[in-house]
């Protein structure tokens, strides 16, 4: 009796353990977390099982550029992924630094961009007059919050977040899905990252990680940071794209939300007429329409 009670336990216990692994909160979607193309990289060598000599993810982040990029050097070259060294400052920056030291003029050191390369220049507008907040149009429906919803005068849009696979559109993480995020041509970029943004939230939702979208903010950082390499932005997220799709097929999400202390109407746009984007401390809120 004692020997079948033991067995019990076991058994529970080994199903347990095994629920716990393949239950994974999607904070640690490795590809959710990638905020520049460096950690993009970093996580496609890490689903081809490739970080064996690298440091962990939270530690890689925090190095500076040339530190990742000498990191990844050689399994990115093993693995056939273009890695374009970080550009160093043009001569002109340092001129600046070196006469504002002479001149005695105390500054406080700013946030530090990324760096423009001749493809940008052509294709984009200067790093400076792109947006970090949504702008999609100003929020003139009067919304009001109230608990996990978000009552405005062009309808009633609820709180969404991670669901499983079970509750997914059949087509969802089919390999044909795609990403398909516009192309940028000629024009205004604010206006191209908008139409990009909200293709991506879509996109995102629809594959069960509305929960771990990103901020505009870092949205549009990670199209300076992949442009000024020279590379394709509209392809570089549809290689995050794949990727995603098969870490979900894999593993589970926790479908629970909850609302920031704090968060307000006013921290929210409207989206294409159908979601709400709200921001508050660096993470994104997305409330879908009723």
């Amino acid at each position: 009796m004692l020997r079948l009670i033991k067995m019990k336990i076991l058994f529970f216990y080994v199903a347990f353990l095994l629920f716990i692994s393949n239950t994974a909160n999607a904070d640690q979607f490795c590809f959710a977390l990638a905020e520049t193309y460096y950690e993009q990289v970093y996580c496609q060598l890490q689903a081809k099982a490739q970080t064996k000599n690298l440091p962990s993810f939270n530690q890689f982040k925090k190095n500076n550029e040339q530190v990742q990029a000498s990191l990844l050097k050689r399994s990115a070259e093993r693995n056939g992924i273009k890695l374009p060294l970080p550009m160093k400052k043009p001569p002109v920056a340092i001129e600046n630094k070196l006469a504002v030291m002479e001149a005695g003029v105390a500054t406080k050191a700013k946030p530090a961009v990324a760096e423009r390369s001749p493809v940008q220049t052509s294709r984009a507008e200067p790093i400076a007059t792109i947006q970090r907040t949504v702008p999609i149009v100003e929020n003139i429906f009067g919304c009001e919050l109230m608990s996990k919803q978000l009552k405005c005068g062009n309808g009633a849009f609820v709180l969404v977040g991670n669901k499983s696979n079970q509750r997914l559109a059949k087509s969802a993480l089919a390999t044909e899905n795609k990403m398909d995020l516009p192309v940028y041509k000629d024009g205004a970029t604010n206006q191209y990252l908008t139409r990009a943004y909200q293709q991506y939230i879509v996109k995102m939702c629809e594959i069960g990680l509305c929960g771990v979208t990103m901020t505009y903010g870092k949205f549009t950082y990670l199209y300076q940071d992949i442009n000024s390499k020279g590379l394709d932005f509209a392809q570089r997220f549809e290689t995050m794209y794949s990727f995603l799709k098969k870490d979900k097929a894999s593993m589970g999400v926790s479908e629970s939300t909850a609302i920031p202390q704090g968060l307000v109407a006013g921290d929210c746009s409207p989206l294409d007429n159908t979601f709400y984007v709200c921001e508050k401390q660096g993470r994104n809120f997305i409330f879908a329409r009723q």
